[in-house]
C-alpha cells in the first residue's frame, strides 16, 4: 500500500510536460510507437491528451511517435506554457496604429529623379542599343568624321541664316528709315511750284516742306550746293549760291519758316506761311532756268 500510494503520488505530483519530457530521456532510441512507449512510460497518453497534442497531430502520429519527437513535443509545451501577460492590449490604440500601417503602405510622390531611374531601368535595351551604336561609330573612323563634319556644316548653315536674318532686318530698318526722312521727288519744278502754290490748301505747312526739298533739291543739281547732308537750315542758306541776295532772303524765309514749323513752339501765321509759299515758288521758276546753272 504505502509503495503504491507513493506511485500515485509522484504520477499527480509530475505534471504532462514533466512526463513527456521524462519518457523522452528514458525511452530506447529503437522504440517507436505509443504503444511500445507506454511499457517504459505508463502516463505519456494521458499526458499528451492533457497538453492537447492529440487532436493537432498528423495522423497516424502514434506509430511513428519516438523519444525524439517526444522532446520536440516537451520543448513546444514548454514555450507555449509560460506566464501569460497580466495586462490585456489597449484596443484604444489599435486605429492609430492601422492609420501609421496605411500611411507606410501608401505611395510617396516620386522625384523628377526617382522617375528618371525608373525610366533608365525600364528601357536599358534601349541604353545598350545607343552604347552599342556608340562604340561602332569610335570604331569606324570615316563614319565618326562623316558625323562630325556634318554636325559642324549644320551649324555654320545656321549661324549663316542667323546673319543673313539679321542683315536683311537690319537693311529693311535703314530703307524704312531714309524712305520716311528722304524728301519726296516730284516730277518737275513746275509740279512742285504748283503744289506749293495751292493745290492742297489745307495742309501749307506739308507744301513748305515740300517746297524746302524742291529747292534744296534744284540748288545741287544746279551746282549750287554740293551736299544737303548733315546742314541745318541755316546751314543750307549759308552754302548755297543765289543770283543775288534776294534770292538768299527768300530761301532763308522758306527754310526758317520750315525750321520754326518744325522745332518752334507754334507754327507761323497763315499770312506769312502763304506770302513764304508764294516767294518760295517763285524762286523755285527761277532756279529751274538752265540759263541760271553754275
Amino acid at each position: 500500500m504505502t509503495i503504491a500510494g507513493v506511485l500515485a503520488w509522484s504520477w499527480i505530483a509530475a505534471g504532462p510536460i514533466d512526463v513527456v519530457r521524462d519518457c523522452a530521456a528514458k525511452a530506447s532510441p529503437a522504440v517507436s510507437g505509443i504503444k511500445d512507449l507506454g511499457t517504459a512510460c505508463p502516463q505519456l497518453e494521458n499526458a499528451l491528451q492533457s497538453l492537447g497534442f492529440a487532436p493537432i497531430l498528423y495522423d497516424g502520429w502514434q506509430g511513428s511517435l519516438n523519444r525524439d519527437a517526444l522532446r520536440d513535443l516537451a520543448g513546444l509545451a514548454e514555450e507555449y506554457d509560460g506566464a501569460k501577460p497580466g495586462v490585456s492590449p489597449d484596443l484604444a490604440t489599435l486605429p492609430g496604429i492601422l492609420r501609421a500601417l496605411a500611411q507606410e503602405r501608401t505611395t510617396s510622390p516620386k522625384s523628377w529623379w526617382d522617375v528618371l531611374k525608373a525610366w533608365l531601368a525600364q528601357h536599358t535595351d534601349v541604353l545598350n542599343w545607343l552604347d552599342h551604336w556608340l562604340e561602332r561609330i569610335g570604331e569606324s573612323t570615316a563614319l565618326f568624321h562623316a558625323i562630325s563634319y556634318s554636325l559642324v556644316a549644320l551649324v555654320l548653315i545656321a549661324a549663316a541664316a542667323v546673319v543673313v536674318n539679321e542683315m536683311r532686318a537690319g537693311g529693311a530698318a535703314r530703307w524704312h528709315g531714309r524712305r520716311r526722312k528722304s524728301p519726296v521727288h516730284a516730277s518737275g519744278a513746275a509740279a512742285v511750284f504748283a503744289d506749293a502754290a495751292g493745290l492742297e490748301p489745307g495742309a501749307p505747312a506739308e507744301r513748305l516742306t515740300e517746297l524746302l526739298r524742291a529747292l534744296v533739291r534744284r540748288l545741287m543739281q544746279s551746282g549750287r550746293l554740293e551736299t544737303e547732308r548733315s546742314l541745318t537750315h541755316r546751314e543750307l542758306v549759308t552754302h548755297s549760291a543765289f543770283d543775288d541776295e534776294s534770292q538768299r532772303a527768300v530761301f532763308a524765309a522758306v527754310a526758317g519758316t520750315a525750321e520754326s514749323i518744325l522745332y518752334g513752339p507754334q507754327g507761323a501765321a497763315p499770312e506769312r506761311l502763304n506770302t513764304v509759299l508764294d516767294e518760295g515758288g517763285a524762286l523755285l521758276t527761277q532756279l529751274a532756268d538752265p540759263s541760271s546753272a553754275h
